[in-house]
């Protein structure tokens, strides 16, 4: 089983992690394929930029994915995204994996001055003026071409499918049941074949929350976390959250590799994810690691 880890950038509790570079050489060593980051422009709580963190994980580590879970795009100007992305790619030497998503916060996009309704339609336009740009960056730039990253597309709904058919090299669902994501998955292969696109070049992905925990109590504290996080009652949040002893985590998400998704991007449900991440990793088989120290 392929594991990713989304970093802690949003925390809820303990404040923001303070070794982003740390944390993402020990989860390499351990074992995790894939480092990500969540996006937020504005949020209840401090919050790390989605692109800074994720150049922090990429200079910090040498054969992991790094990527977007997911960018807002329709929040940004697209040769922006475009700049900054190819410039992790470059420095990444070839690692990076830009994932981007309409948004569903409001809020957000009130306080940048963006309209929300038009969300979909920004981010369908932006994923084509990113690969445009891409595909002119010796021109533009002044500098060598260089490989665009992959587009992975974030969201769950069936139109989030056909934006993956269309214009996406990757799909990362949250929010699913693993029955819910291999009829997902099913639709898009139909969807890509419709189009004259062979299913086997579409990656994907499921991101989960997960917490390594051993007593109902501790369960309880995840789900309170998770809550917190998104403004939402515990009990509305608890139904997508895998908890319990590592073993138990581990055949959960295995339901999920079964249902298609090639890559399980692990989402601690606490500020700091390294308990979590080893008790998977110890489980899966591999020498227990400690967790590193923080600057």
């Amino acid at each position: 089983m392929s594991l990713g880890l989304l970093l802690p950038v949003l925390p809820q509790d303990g404040g923001l992690h303070d070794d982003i570079p740390g944390l993402a050489r020990w989860a390499e060593s351990l074992g995790v394929t894939s480092l990500w980051a969540a996006d937020h422009v504005l949020w209840h709580s401090p919050v790390y930029e989605c692109l800074t963190a994720v150049a922090l994980a990429a200079a910090a580590t040498e054969r992991c994915r790094i990527g977007t879970c997911v960018l807002q795009l329709p929040l940004r100007r697209p040769a922006e995204v475009a700049r900054v992305a190819s410039t992790i790619q470059h420095v990444s030497a070839g690692r990076l994996v830009l994932g981007v998503g309409a948004g569903i916060h409001e809020g957000e996009f009130s306080a940048v001055g963006v309209r929300y309704d038009d969300r979909g339609a920004r981010l369908d336009a932006g994923i084509a003026e990113l690969r445009r740009l891409w595909a002119g960056t010796g021109d533009r730039y002044g500098h060598q071409r260089i490989t665009a990253p992959p587009v992975w597309i974030g969201g769950s709904s069936r139109r989030a499918a056909r934006r993956v058919a269309e214009l996406g090299d990757g799909w990362i669902p949250l929010f699913v049941s693993p029955h819910g994501l291999a009829e997902r998955f099913a639709a898009l292969d139909a969807m890509l074949v419709a189009r004259g696109r062979r299913p086997e070049d579409v990656e994907r992905a499921a991101a989960l929350w997960v917490r390594v925990t051993y007593t109902a109590a501790e369960e309880c504290e995840a789900a309170a976390w998770l809550g917190r996080l998104y403004g939402l009652p515990d009990k509305v949040v608890a139904r997508h959250l895998i908890v319990g002893p590592p073993e138990r985590c581990l055949a959960r998400m295995a339901e999920y590799v079964r249902a298609g998704a090639s890559e399980i991007v692990v989402a601690p449900a606490a500020d700091d994810p390294t308990a979590t991440l080893a008790a998977l990793f110890a489980a899966l088989g591999s020498t227990p690691l400690q967790a590193p120290v923080h600057a």
